[in-house]
């Protein structure tokens, strides 16, 4: 015998469902200005490790990458269509001591933001042998 897990009725819940399907249907999301969050990858290798952001529709002048000490931040402005319609990304990274950040460099190209941190030449990572004696 199979059995399902039982909820307490409540009598507004097709009510509530209801108004919620109301609202999408004719307000959208409440928060229309807002484009979804850029999609963001980070990948690391012995040489260095760099920040992918997806931002389709910036300009490259909204478009922002400071270093400050061992803190990067990459900042991106989206507008829309009115002068009220606009939505700012901000993300900040402690940057590891391996990196240089005399050497950040940043590029942009059909959309896609791409920092790349080269790590400094005495202090990338290395295999340390085990002794076994």
């Amino acid at each position: 015998m199979m059995s399902y897990p039982v909820r307490p009725w409540n009598p507004f819940d097709l009510i509530e469902r209801m108004m919620a399907q109301w609202d999408q249907y004719f307000f959208g999301s409440p928060w229309p200005a807002l484009p979804s969050l850029p999609q963001l990858k980070v990948q690391q290798d012995d040489q260095e490790v760099s920040i992918r952001v997806e931002v389709p529709g910036v300009s490259p002048e909204d478009l922002s990458v400071t270093v400050d000490g061992n803190l990067l931040t990459i900042r991106a402005v989206h507008r829309g269509q009115g002068e009220d319609d606009v939505a700012t990304y901000e993300r900040a990274f402690t940057l590891p001591s391996s990196v240089d950040p005399e050497k950040v460099t940043a590029h942009y190209r059909h959309g896609v933001l791409e920092v790349r941190l080269p790590r400094a030449e005495g202090r990338r990572s290395r295999q340390i042998p085990i002794d076994l004696g």
